[in-house]
């Protein structure tokens, strides 16, 4: 197992700026700091590494299936890199704002580390220790951040992405592949969106209102009803209407059970009738991958009092569609 270290043993004698015209003492490499593995086996035991002796089956095994593992290892550092495993992500996080480290990384004379905004937010100066910080870079981390690849957190969910650790939480935030929940009561489902559509067909397909793309729904909501699900026959798309009442009347809208950030968008018509007079919301189904009954509705319709405040349950009149998605200037 190959060590790395980012950080210096700390040491309250040794730093600070007690003595301003002497640059500070450089530090005693940590001993404790992340590890990576590379092609080598080893096992930690207190401050020693120790080699792991491969099993006898598994020499059984290279032995049948012609495998050479001096080959192997060869063969993995041929292409210029290897696999390795951070034990410890929090080194390649800033310690102040714990956000991911990005190039720039800027060090004080301590070797404290910092992300650019925070240097200004901190006005260089150093919380550790009270040095400047924000002017000498720190280009050995720097480049560490830049060869560093990860997978995606929904890589079990189909994301293939290997992006560079520190645009990590942005690619997250927006990753199509993030995992949607069952909005089944009681269900604790969890899985891509195809496979929460699939499986709402097969355990709760009795509690949902079976509906078609392009065509008008006669939906009936009940007056103490906060919501109702839509499965589309075609697909298996979830939608799910909102029910939401006040003193001033009921407030409704429409969201698609999918990862947030999804590229197919659905727009929705929502119509109220009492004979007299119409109420109506054109809208673009939000998706939301968690969705949950106390979700706050954002763009709905609202019906006043008068119209729901009886005993039959209002119908409205329901109209789905897919929406054009535009990107860069082109239809997809």
């Amino acid at each position: 197992m190959a060590r790395f270290s980012v950080g210096r043993e700390e040491d309250d004698n040794d730093e600070g700026p007690s003595n301003p015209t002497r640059r500070p003492e450089p530090k005693r490499r940590r001993t404790t700091a992340g590890t990576f593995s590379c092609s080598g086996n080893f096992r930690l035991s207190g401050d020693r590494r120790l080699p792991v002796r491969e099993s006898e089956v598994a020499r059984e095994n290279r032995a049948i299936s012609g495998e050479d593992p001096d080959q192997n290892l060869e063969g993995s550092r041929g292409n210029g890199s290897i696999s390795v495993m951070l034990s410890d992500p929090d080194v390649l996080d800033c310690p102040i704002c714990l956000e991911h480290l990005s190039v720039p990384v800027f060090q004080c004379e301590n070797g404290h580390i910092a992300c650019a905004s925070c240097c200004t937010k901190i006005a260089n100066k150093c919380p550790s220790c009270c040095w400047p910080i924000g002017y000498n870079r720190c280009r050995a981390l720097e480049k560490v951040l830049e060869s560093v690849k990860v997978s995606c957190v929904n890589k079990m969910y189909g994301c293939k992405e290997i992006l560079s650790y520190s645009k990590k939480t942005d690619h997250e935030n927006a990753c199509i592949y993030v995992p949607c929940f069952c909005p089944s009561h009681g269900c604790d489902f969890l899985g891509t969106s195809t496979n929460v559509y699939a499986h709402f067909r097969d355990k709760h397909a009795s509690s949902a209102e079976h509906i078609f793309f392009n065509a008008v729904h006669p939906i009936h909501i009940e007056k103490d009803q906060s919501y109702k699900i839509l499965q589309m026959r075609t697909e298996g798309i979830l939608f799910i209407i909102n029910h939401a009442s006040d003193r001033v009347g009921s407030a409704f809208n429409i969201i698609c059970v999918g990862p947030a950030r999804q590229k197919r968008r659905f727009s929705y018509k929502l119509v109220v009738t009492d004979g007299e007079s119409s109420f109506k919301l054109e809208s673009v189904a939000e998706s939301m991958p968690n969705w949950s009954e106390s979700s706050p509705l954002k763009k709905f319709l609202v019906v006043p009092r008068d119209v729901v405040n009886s005993s039959a349950p209002l119908k409205l009149n329901v109209f789905i569609e897919e929406k054009e998605y535009v990107c860069n200037g082109c239809r997809c």
